[in-house]
């Protein structure tokens, strides 16, 4: 039986390595021409996610947003979501070459002089663009390493695919469950670890802060272990140039950020910082951010619950 279980395995990681060398080999054009394709059956059938992005958007807006733009939105983040998932695919049989090939970085002179100095670097993303880049392109650009955090699924085959394909290029992969001790241990030995900080959080897992004018929880992770182990905060965002051929990864300045003694406050006034980043590269730039997340749902569940929100 266990035998039998692992044929299984081996079938399913070997199937999912075949749709990695297909997408891969697969010219752009065909690639990109089936994303929108499946992307479209997607934004007509989807009613869940839809209904939860199109709540997002007029909850954060305040329901100044025209139906135009919200479903210019809509139809940007379900592209996104299946370019995302077939570059997965790409990413768990890619070489260094094309990941440099198909990445830029902006500002990339930033983390070039932070390494140089021997700072620690935290290096913060969230569900924009296609975020999963972010590490890789990381490591394969800069020729340094990093863990980072994911969070795991029920299923083990899916895990090990999962935990293979971002651990790639010098990639340590941290269970987010109990990640602490580790993220420690990296900023102690490698210097530079990785999170994606936007999604909702437990009320026991993250402070309050304002994000587009409500209350929301955001993860302290980042604030707690830059003011305990004097390491810098650094937001990078990718996005795809409008090809798709290509993934900019916008770097930011290091948060500058003055103690005042006072853990507890200084905790809460940097993780409020990076809210704030997060909405100002959001404002910026909406399409690019998955609006399917409950953001608000630990301070404002009810604004998910009215299936009857408006769609067309």
């Amino acid at each position: 039986m266990k035998i039998f279980q692992s044929f299984k395995e081996f079938l399913f990681l070997f199937f999912l390595q075949g749709l990695g060398y297909f997408f891969l080999y697969l010219p752009h054009f065909l690639r990109f021409s089936l994303t929108k394709g499946i992307a479209f059956f997607l934004y007509l059938l989807d009613s869940r996610r839809k209904f939860d992005l199109l709540a997002n958007l007029d909850f954060a807006y305040n329901h100044s947003l025209t139906n135009a733009q919200k479903h210019e939105i809509l139809k940007c983040n379900y592209l996104n979501l299946v370019y995302n998932s077939i570059s997965f695919f790409m990413l768990s049989v890619s070489t260094k070459e094309r990941i440099l090939q198909t990445t830029r970085f902006e500002n990339g002179e930033i983390i070039e002089s932070l390494l140089k100095n021997g700072e620690k670097i935290i290096f913060v993303t969230a569900h924009y663009g296609n975020w999963e880049y972010t590490t890789p392109a990381f490591t394969c650009h800069f020729n340094h390493p990093i863990t980072a955090v994911a969070r795991m699924t029920p299923n083990t085959w899916v895990n090990r695919y999962l935990l293979e394909t971002r651990s790639k290029f010098h990639i340590t992969i941290l269970n987010k469950q109990g990640a602490m001790l580790g993220l420690v241990k990296a900023l102690n030995k490698t210097k530079v670890i990785g999170a994606v900080t936007d999604q909702n959080t437990a009320k026991s897992d993250g402070l309050l802060v304002k994000f587009f004018d409500k209350n929301v929880r955001h993860t302290p992770i980042a604030s707690l272990l830059s003011l305990k182990y004097h390491a810098k905060i650094v937001h990078a965002f990718a996005s795809y140039s409008q090809d798709y051929r290509q993934i900019l990864i916008k770097v930011l300045p290091p948060i500058e950020f003055q103690e005042t003694g006072d853990l507890q406050a200084d905790i809460q006034n940097l993780t409020q910082i990076q809210s704030d980043i997060l909405e100002q590269t959001i404002r910026e730039n909406p399409k690019e951010w998955l609006w399917f997340h409950k953001k608000f749902k630990n301070q404002y569940e009810h604004i998910y619950e009215n299936s009857h929100h408006q769609t067309k």
